[in-house]
This record gives structure tokens, C-alpha cells and sequence, in this order.
């Protein structure tokens, strides 16, 4: 065998390795079906697939008071928060994508997005998670792969490469961590984003221990999360009537 020919072998060689590594690493990443079901199953081995009650609290700017809130989470797609701030009630209301508040009984025209839809940690399968993400927008095609800080993420939904700045646009999509399985940012159609921070055991209900609020045209909130229990909240307690209730109308 000629010089030439062992060189020309040897580059078929690697060239042929690097396809196959690449063709493998694409296989390697589970369908979109297995992902939603692995994270319905941690969703529920982590006690939260039952309606909640979860006492936050509210900090905006940094040297803004804090605010105190209760939010009740239904795993059907119904969220409700109440914040109670120097003889004001605000009460956010989210019946799956749809997202109203009032302050003091009156309705608000454009609420600040401080109520994320934390009954997607909800989800008891992967079915009702593919459904619900529909409702957001988020497109049913096969997870990519994508990064947030320093947890690797599976991607439903898609994301658009980065700027020639450095900068993400961000699709409607969903981020869940590769090896916890626990999900890490939920991106909507409006470029808001919630971001979820580690998860603590709150008496047998795992949580983030903080979820950001980020918006295009707003400053960033971040929800720290002080306790969370199991609530006797049917859906009913998650009408649009709240939002004019006398202040601390039970869920239940």
C-alpha cells in the first residue's frame, strides 16, 4: 500500500468515526414520548402531583420590600397566587394559558407575570404534560439539546441558535435537566420565562426552592419558595370569581 493510500485510508477512517459518533449521539437523545414520561414519573415520586398550597415570597428590585403570597397549583392546569402588600390584595389567576389579576377586586389590563405555571411539575403523565405544553404553544417535535447555566437540558419545543452577540431568542419551549429529569425553564410565545431553581423537600413535597421571573419589558421577580403542603383545593376554588372574593378567600 502507497503513502497516499494509507493516508487516504486513515482520513476515511476517522472521517467515518466521527459520522458514526455523531450519528450515535443523535440516537442517544430519547424521544420526546419517553421524556414526558420520565418527567410525569418525577413529578410524581417527588409528592407534588396533588393539588398545593405553597406560601412564597415575592422580591423585585433590590431594594424593593418583600411580598408575601400564597399560590394554590392544581395538577389540571389551574394556578392561583395572592399577594398582600401595605393594605393591598392582588390575586393572579392562570386557567392553562390564560392569565388574568385583579388588585383590590378591580381587574388589571396587563398584569405583571408573576404566576408560573407550576402545575406542569404537576403532570401525572406524559400525555397530560405533551397536552398542556400544546396549550402554551410549544410544538410537539422531537427534544434537541440545549444548556441553562450549568445543567444539560433536553428541549421541547426547539431553540434558535445563538446571535452573533452571544444572546438567546428564545422559542415557546420547555427545558428539562438530562439527568434529574426535573424541569428548569418554561419559555413562552411572549418571551417571558420562568426559570426553576434546585429542588428542596418541603415535608415530603419536592419543589424549586426559586423561581425568576423574567420579561422582555419588565424587571425580573423572583418567587422564593418557604413551604408548600397538600391542599383541599377543587378546581372549582379556581374560578375567575376569585379575583373580586373578599381578601383571603380559601381555596378550599
Amino acid at each position: 500500500m502507497s503513502r497516499r493510500t494509507r493516508f487516504a485510508t486513515s482520513g476515511l477512517v476517522v472521517v467515518t468515526a466521527i459520522v458514526l459518533g455523531a450519528g450515535f449521539a443523535i440516537a442517544a437523545i430519547p424521544t420526546s414520548e419517553r421524556i414526558a414520561n420520565a418527567v410525569a414519573e418525577m413529578n410524581r415520586v417527588s409528592g407534588r402531583a396533588v393539588p398545593m398550597l405553597v406560601d412564597i415570597t415575592l422580591r423585585l428590585e433590590e431594594n424593593a420590600p418583600p411580598v408575601s403570597g400564597v399560590l394554590a397549583s392544581h395538577p389540571t392546569g389551574l394556578a392561583r397566587l395572592e399577594l398582600q402588600s401595605e393594605g393591598l390584595v392582588e390575586r393572579h389567576l392562570l386557567q392553562g394559558n390564560v392569565h388574568t389579576a385583579s388588585r383590590d377586586g378591580h381587574l388589571l389590563d396587563t398584569p405583571y407575570p408573576f404566576l408560573p405555571p407550576l402545575f406542569l411539575l404537576q403532570a401525572t403523565s406524559g400525555a397530560a404534560l405533551r397536552a398542556a405544553l400544546a396549550s402554551f404553544g410549544i410544538e410537539p417535535v422531537d427534544a434537541v439539546l440545549g444548556r441553562v447555566g450549568e445543567r444539560d437540558c433536553y428541549v421541547f419545543g426547539g431553540r434558535l441558535p445563538r446571535s452573533e452577540n452571544g444572546e438567546q431568542e428564545m422559542l415557546p419551549s420547555l427545558w428539562v435537566d438530562m439527568e434529574t429529569y426535573e424541569i428548569v425553564s418554561i419559555n413562552r410565545s411572549d418571551g417571558v420565562r420562568f426559570l426553576f431553581g434546585p429542588s428542596v423537600d418541603f415535608g415530603g413535597i419536592r419543589l424549586p426552592s426559586w423561581i425568576d421571573v423574567e420579561s422582555p419589558e419588565l424587571p425580573s421577580a423572583r418567587l422564593e419558595v418557604g413551604r408548600a403542603a397538600p391542599a383541599n383545593a377543587p378546581a372549582a376554588a379556581f374560578g375567575s370569581h376569585w379575583l373580586s372574593a373578599p381578601p383571603g378567600s380559601s381555596p378550599q
